[in-house]
């Protein structure tokens, strides 16, 4: 069943936006269940989170908290630990010198944090080798082979799918996750809270401009026009900036692959471009010539999300801002509502010759 079409599951008396867990706490214990959302958003894990010790259970993870030592295999978990102030409790990540956080690289660059490689091809071994009392991680419709290797050494594994939420916000609540793993709870919530009143601050001052531009949002790849899906987080992201965007109709929340004519034929005269997932104008040329007819290249509306990024080019787009859709918001309203807004973006920024 493919993703878009898999009903949408209840969201947690605790959440307001994120539908790929739980959370649920007592006295002594907090309970979180983390769920497939390709499988009709099935149990995928339960974890009894406790600061003291628990009886082995057959139907739940037992985690001691607050996480010491964690092996982080996403660079989108850093963004919610960096917030947390938990840096040091970072002993491994994937794609580690792509890290943008400075103390988080600082700590790669001196050792206190191993580089366990590409995060589609870490291997168990090294995962254990660094000793984690924990590896958050997440998977792709179904656990990966390492999985169970690193948990019969005892390490459990804790999944996030962030990246399935369909909603800015939803993506953002997962902090409360990771505030339970920190026993960070009170200080999480309370990041999220102000995160989620500047994001509706920022709604309500975009109904105010009078124009709503229209939006191209893509990528071109070996010939294949991929464009932000009409119920992705991106495209809501758009339609709370008060601008339109034409593949609002369509129903995925992931990449729609298109044909270029297809996207000329509707979107040629769209007044920006954003996602343009280049470093240049002339970059953006060389890979497609046919991109001169966009109104929106002739007028040189094309931004792109790489205005932070470290000495290997990794972004912080994909670190500070999945936990920070308010900033990628304001970002928005500053390119597409001249004046709404004074200051600089954070994360997007126009590309030139």
């Amino acid at each position: 069943m493919q993703a878009d079409k898999i009903p949408p599951k209840p969201i947690s008396g605790n959440l307001k936006y994120a539908r790929g867990f739980s959370i649920d706490y007592t006295d002594s214990l907090t309970v979180i269940e983390v769920y497939n959302p390709w499988n009709n958003y099935s149990l995928l894990a339960r974890y009894n989170l406790s600061n003291s010790y628990l009886r082995s259970s057959d139907f739940a993870t037992n985690i001691i908290v607050p996480v010491t030592d964690a092996a982080v295999l996403s660079s989108t978990y850093l963004g919610f630990i960096s917030i947390l102030n938990e840096h040091n409790k970072v002993v491994a990540a994937s794609n580690a010198n792509w890290i943008y956080d400075s103390v988080l690289y600082n700590n790669f660059r001196t050792g206190k944090i191993a580089n366990l490689g590409n995060d589609l091809m870490v291997s168990a071994e090294a995962v254990i080798g660094t000793h984690p009392s924990a590896v958050i991680k997440y998977i792709y419709q179904a656990p990966d082979p390492v999985d169970p290797i690193i948990q019969k050494a005892g390490i459990p594994i804790i999944y996030a799918m962030e990246f399935m939420e369909d909603h800015p916000l939803g993506q953002a609540e997962w902090i409360k996750l990771f505030g339970a793993l920190f026993n960070k709870k009170e200080y999480a919530d309370s990041v999220f809270n102000q995160i989620e009143a500047e994001y509706f601050r920022l709604v309500d001052l975009a109904k105010k401009s009078n124009t709503s531009p229209e939006v191209l949002a893509g990528t071109i790849y070996k010939g294949t026009w991929y464009a932000v899906g009409g119920k992705s987080y991106v495209a809501r992201l758009i339609t709370d900036a008060n601008a339109s965007y034409y593949w609002s109709i369509d129903s995925s929340t992931g990449s729609l692959p298109l044909s270029f004519e297809v996207v000329i034929q509707k979107q040629k005269d769209a007044d920006f471009w954003l996602n343009a997932n280049t470093s240049s104008l002339n970059e953006l040329f060389s890979i497609e010539p046919r991109c001169e007819i966009f109104k929106s290249f002739q007028q040189e509306e094309v931004y792109h999300y790489n205005k932070r990024q470290n000495e290997n080019g990794g972004l912080d787009y994909y670190e500070s801002g999945v936990a920070r859709p308010d900033l990628v918001l304001r970002d928005l309203l500053i390119i597409l509502h001249p004046g709404l807004i004074h200051g600089e973006t954070t994360y997007y920024q126009k590309l030139e010759h």
